[in-house]
């Protein structure tokens, strides 16, 4: 019979086999998500269309491939056929692919330019990245917040914490402060970085861009439905990469009209956009370096400046009074957000975490600095040791690979953690920082 030659049930076999992969690629979680915003639809769409023409070509290639294989075989008495420089035979195979090109070239283009029109926004978010954290500036509301891996996560990942990850729920896929936006609008992203590359992507969202230093890069967002989207960096920034998510609520144009209500009345503290709650003192920033201020037509003056405007803005006048009174209990760093001035042991309290949070990867928990990587000691280190005035401009504007902290921190947490540093690790530089001190170090800048 013509199938009793191993090699030829192997063949038939293995065609079967790709035949079959094909649809359980798209049975199984090994496809595209299909995404909750029209981009992500428009490129769930423009995907299958590619794939659906690239299972065609392989159908034919192989079929053709297996029926050489089979039926003309050396071994049924075929000979292989002596032709040269067939003109026709090449014109095929050149005009073909050319077909092919051109029909994936033009729904491609069409995608690209939809995804590049940011004009008519409803919202506008600047983004930047930080080693590691994100901030998230809504620019016509005049106010800015930090998103960092959340706190379960952070102590998870720590080398013998002794906790189990899968105990986590969403390890090193949750923040603290998540990004929130209404749906059903056009929002626009401007996305930049304060140190290195960085990369903002959503899966669900279909939107990846990077963040780069000195650059602005847009986009827009568009989601159709209310829920939660987890995604991250994915460009390599640093050995804190893996803990940056990027985590994004979408909350009803009503729900979102609330929670913005709320984020104006907080007076510095983040509203959590499920429970109104306040949480996590010292998020929300005012102050941002001139270079940072993004102005557009339509902001207003108080969006430029960073101080929050004392009414709401366009179509927020329906949404309920809020004050953080009102919305629960809040957290013991909750409650340090009205406080005027620090003792010594509630600065180096407060300091304390905040260097844990964000000076330690760089600086170590030691103090003790990192040679490999260029970074000086804080224990014994000229700084905390030195004047006050020195100590303070370096860690509100940078130098180096030393980052800008004054926009990444409130006053508060930078009065803290600069009190820790000049009276912890054996340092005898000594003082008492307050807020206070901060604001008249940024006004003098």
């Amino acid at each position: 019979m013509l199938l009793k030659n191993p090699k030829q049930i192997l063949c038939i076999a293995l065609a079967v086999t790709l035949a079959a992969l094909s649809g359980s690629a798209l049975a199984m979680d090994l496809n595209m998500p299909v995404g909750v915003t029209p981009m992500s639809h428009d490129v769930y769409d423009l995907h299958m269309y590619a794939f659906w023409m690239c299972v065609g070509i392989g159908v034919v290639v192989f079929s053709l491939i297996i029926i050489s294989m089979i039926w003309h075989r050396k071994a049924a008495g075929h000979k292989a056929a002596q032709f040269h420089e067939n003109t026709l035979l090449e014109v095929i195979w050149t005009i073909i692919p050319f077909i092919i090109l051109i029909a994936l070239a033009i729904p491609a283009a069409r995608v690209l330019v939809k995804m590049t029109n940011t004009s008519d926004p409803d919202l506008t978010i600047k983004i930047e990245g930080y080693q590691w954290k994100w901030q998230y500036d809504y620019l016509q509301q005049g106010f800015s917040y930090f998103s960092m891996l959340a706190a379960d996560s952070n102590a998870a990942r720590q080398l013998d914490s002794k906790i189990n990850p899968f105990s986590v729920p969403h390890y090193l896929r949750d923040v603290d402060h998540p990004m929130v936006v209404p749906t059903g609008k056009k929002i626009r992203l401007l996305i930049t970085a304060n140190d290195v590359i960085h990369s903002w992507y959503v899966p669900d969202f279909a939107f990846k861009m990077d963040a780069i230093p000195g650059f602005v890069n847009q986009g827009w967002i568009e989601v159709d439905q209310p829920g939660t989207y987890r995604g991250g960096c994915t460009e390599l920034c640093g050995r804190g990469h893996a803990f940056m998510p990027v985590v994004v609520v979408a909350e009803s144009p009503a729900d979102y009209q609330k929670w913005l209500a709320a984020m104006r009345a907080s007076n510095g503290v983040y509203i959590n956009p499920h429970t109104l709650q306040a949480e996590n003192y010292g998020s929300p920033v005012a102050y941002a370096p001139p270079q940072l201020n993004f102005v557009t037509p339509s902001m207003p003056a108080a969006a430029a400046t960073g101080a929050v405007p004392s009414t709401p803005g366009p179509g927020a006048a329906a949404a309920p009074a809020f004050t953080p009174a009102a919305a629960g209990p809040v957290t013991k760093a909750a409650t340090a957000a009205p406080e005027k001035t620090w003792t010594m042991a509630s600065a180096m309290a407060r300091g304390k975490k905040v260097f844990d949070d964000n000076c330690a990867a760089c600086h170590m928990s030691d103090g003790k600095g990192n040679a490999a990587m260029g970074v000086p000691a804080i224990a014994g280190g000229p700084l905390p040791n030195g004047p006050l005035a020195a100590h303070i401009s370096l860690v509100l504007h940078g130098k180096g690979i030393m980052p800008a902290w004054g926009n990444a921190l409130s006053d508060a947490d930078l009065a803290a953690v600069i009190t820790f540093e000049r009276n912890s690790f054996g340092n005898h530089g000594g003082g008492l920082v307050q807020p206070a001190d901060i604001a008249r170090a940024k006004t003098a800048h």
